[in-house]
């Protein structure tokens, strides 16, 4: 028993060095790959959160809690500000009755200020009392192809009938991509994949969030081209 703890010995300093020369390495090798992982995540996060904006308040018009509805986009350099907002059947009846406003009127109806003739226009705001049928969604993570400013405002509705529609900045569909230092915009070259115009992208982890005039919404991300494949959006 005396001979078996007498061969007993420690861990040498060479045999330390070892081991963190070996732990080193496997750190060196993995944190860009979990580094990458990461940002993906992130930005994906920021796509699914965009896409539930637009699901939910579609989901309310075609309810009838609302009948006109809106999703702002406000771009600046640092995020971007999603909005939805609703109308109620009354709001909308008497604009629409008043003296054909509505009708004389197509190019206001999408209007992000909230106030007409004394009287709110929008009658729920996301952001605004902790209303679950509308909602506000900061986005840090990924820019857009949309012109920012302090900030740029934007807009897209959508009635139950798709009568109403008014499309975001003549497109039915919106970028998002990375943000990064080197790019706070959305670079997009010029080349069309689809019937939407759609260009191909020239920045990282580019998506389109889409939507129909009767508020079907669908996210196609950006594939790059590859030895074997074609640069394309695909739907996810």
């Amino acid at each position: 028993m005396l001979a078996q703890v007498k061969s007993i010995k420690g861990i040498t300093v060479l045999e330390l060095l070892i081991v963190l020369m070996i732990i080193g390495v496997i750190s060196s090798v993995a944190y860009p790959n979990f580094r990458d992982w990461r940002t993906t995540r992130q930005v994906q996060d920021d796509i699914q959160r965009a896409k539930s904006v637009f699901q939910a308040i579609n989901a309310q018009v075609k309810r009838g809690q609302y009948a006109f509805v809106q999703v702002e986009v406000a771009v600046t350099a640092n995020d971007i500000t999603l909005t939805s907002k609703g109308m109620n059947t009354s709001t909308f009846s008497d604009l629409f009755n008043q003296s054909d406003w509505w009708e004389r009127n197509i190019d206001l109806r999408c209007r992000t200020e909230n106030i007409l003739n004394g009287n709110p226009y929008w009658n729920d705001i996301g952001g605004v009392g902790n209303l679950v049928e509308v909602n506000q969604v900061v986005l840090e993570k990924t820019t857009t192809n949309l012109a920012s400013g302090e900030p740029a405002i934007y807009a897209v509705c959508f009635s139950k009938t798709g009568k109403y529609y008014t499309p975001l900045d003549g497109a039915d569909y919106l970028i998002l991509c990375r943000r990064t230092n080197d790019f706070n915009t959305c670079v997009m070259n010029g080349w069309a994949e689809d019937a939407r115009g759609k260009a191909n992208a020239t920045t990282e982890l580019a998506h389109s969030i889409n939507w129909s005039r009767f508020g079907e919404v669908t996210v196609d991300k950006y594939r790059y081209q590859t030895a074997t494949k074609t640069p394309a959006w695909v739907l996810q």
